[in-house]
């Protein structure tokens, strides 16, 4: 048993190695999706490339909003150029992607109402609603290497907080 799975362990490790030096980063965590009864957490891994990001979850969630004929997909793609903006909370380990109006749209279903204080006017502070995709990464390394890779890939549009 133990000779069969030397094989299968190297060969993962070879692809890990492989998507690093690629400038790929992949990390597990949890895909947060309102639904009637609250919001529910889903299995999924997210990938990180110089051109998209790609989500896949363990179940097939994904559809476009309004096209009951569509098939579910578990895995979804997102082109760096729809992505807005991107928030990084490394104390509550959550990602929060922003994506432009058309991306969001199509797909409204999965996104999360999220807020941002972008600071005070008149001595009242100001906050900005817009719609995000959440992500809960689950060990805290990875997020800073995604952090990392997402301000690369994304550039001046990502923000680290605390």
């Amino acid at each position: 048993m133990k000779a069969e799975a030397k094989p299968i362990i190297i060969f993962v490790v070879i692809i890990i190695l492989f998507g690093h030096l690629f400038g790929e980063i992949t990390a597990p965590g949890k895909l947060i999706i309102p639904t009637a009864k609250g919001e529910k957490g889903y299995d999924a891994v997210i990938t990180v490339t110089q051109t998209e990001i790609i989500i896949k979850c363990s179940k097939k969630i994904f559809q476009p909003f309004n096209e009951f004929d569509a098939p579910k997909q578990s895995k979804i793609n997102l082109n760096t150029a729809e992505v807005e903006e991107i928030q990084i909370q490394t104390q509550n380990k959550k990602i929060f992607i922003i994506t432009n109006d058309s991306f969001t749209i199509r797909y409204r279903n999965i996104f999360n109402r999220a807020s941002k204080d972008i600071g005070l006017v008149a001595l009242f502070p100001v906050t900005v609603e817009n719609w995000a995709l959440i992500l809960v990464v689950d060990n805290p390394a990875d997020i800073k290497a995604l952090g990392e890779a997402l301000i690369k890939v994304i550039g001046n549009r990502c923000e680290v907080r605390s």
